[in-house]
């Protein structure tokens, strides 16, 4: 898929995207996922990649954690949103228009690199994770969330469960966390992981990429989804993967 397309349609959703991720950060769900970051980052983290930032929620935790924060998204749009919350919220990161792929950091700078709902989007999946290996510091970590967002393209029956999902999320909400209707499309199906089952797609790959240490986060969404999430995405759910670059 066009780079240029993906940026395009990130662009055009960032202002929906923004409200979410607003809400998140004055909410609950703030303090939980700092709580989960804490318990997962190498302890003598000191600098952090955000890839695929977007209006910048990882962003600004890790920032409130102390680390030395690199941002980087390819949507002009969503680093608009994200230096503008930045702003607001006096939390200082490094926001950079680029994907990953191209980004010209040095091998080993940072401790840390993380992503959430990004890996799904991506063309080149493998290539994304072999650059967060050159990225990482020997011993430094990768912490990826997602979900199987596009599976139920490829499951009638699956599908058919996620529709009366949000058929029931609305009666029950007045609406899902959509921004209504696009100008841009995007064939999702063309995407290579849209219909992989993930995280088990993840914890084959990554070893064998020369990652060490992967292992799969259980039970996420009960803490860290809201009713509403569990509701709409409970056929999807969030999922993390933990994998470390092995030490010298």
């Amino acid at each position: 898929m066009d780079q240029s397309l993906m940026a395009r349609y990130w662009t055009e959703d960032s202002s929906n995207y923004e409200k979410v991720v607003r809400a998140e950060l004055e909410g609950w769900q703030s303090l939980v996922w700092k709580r989960l970051l804490c318990e997962l980052l190498p302890k003598s983290a000191r600098t952090a990649l955000d890839f695929g930032c977007g209006p910048g929620f990882f962003s600004f935790l890790l920032c409130e954690l102390g680390l030395e924060v690199t941002a980087i998204d390819c949507s002009a749009g969503m680093l608009e949103k994200a230096r503008q919350l930045s702003s607001r919220l006096k939390r200082p990161a490094t926001f950079i228009q680029t994907d990953i792929e191209t980004a010209s950091f040095p091998n080993s700078a940072f401790d840390v690199i993380v992503s959430r709902n990004v890996t799904w989007t991506l063309p080149r999946p493998e290539s994304v994770y072999r650059k967060c290996l050159e990225f990482l510091k020997p011993g430094g970590r990768l912490l990826v969330f997602d979900a199987n967002w596009n599976l139920p393209l490829f499951d009638p029956g699956l599908a058919a469960r996620c529709k009366a999902r949000e058929e029931a999320c609305i009666r029950q909400y007045g609406s899902t966390f959509d921004g209504g209707a696009m100008t841009l499309s995007l064939d999702l199906s063309s995407l290579p992981l849209s219909s992989k089952v993930r995280p088990a797609w993840d914890l084959e790959t990554l070893p064998r990429l020369g990652f060490t240490r992967v292992r799969a986060l259980p039970g996420l969404i009960d803490r860290l989804w809201s009713d509403k999430e569990k509701l709409l995405y409970g056929e999807t759910p969030l999922f993390g993967v933990v994998a470390e670059k092995p030490a010298e």
